[in-house]
């Protein structure tokens, strides 16, 4: 199973994968009704409003997420999002997208 990106429609992302599923949205209800019909994704979270509707949404329908910040983390701003994700890469840029799809790749034998 691949993962499923889910970015903004005004984030330019790098190459992905060949048959990488890619979903975009323009506000945070478009996020939330994306995130039903996945089970894996990547998110990229840059300029995302309504954080706790955002976070309850991956909680309620069960995907497991990892989220991308292009920018840097200051290791203490809390943020509802994070925190129902199963891990944040930041301070990457956009390149980190490729590299979050990864974590969901079974390891090789």
């Amino acid at each position: 199973m691949t993962a499923t990106v889910l970015a903004p429609v005004r984030v330019e992302l790098p190459p992905l994968p060949p048959g990488t599923p890619l979903l975009r949205f323009g506000s945070s209800a478009e996020l939330i009704a994306a995130l039903k019909g996945v089970r894996q994704a990547v998110l990229v979270s840059d300029g995302l409003e309504d954080l706790p509707a955002v976070a309850a949404a991956i909680r309620a329908n069960g995907v497991e997420v990892i989220e991308v910040h292009s920018a840097g983390w200051d290791g203490e701003t809390h943020s509802l999002v994070t925190e129902a994700c199963r891990g944040v890469i930041g301070g990457f840029g956009l390149a980190a997208v490729p590299r979050a799809l990864e974590a969901f790749e079974p390891a090789a034998p």
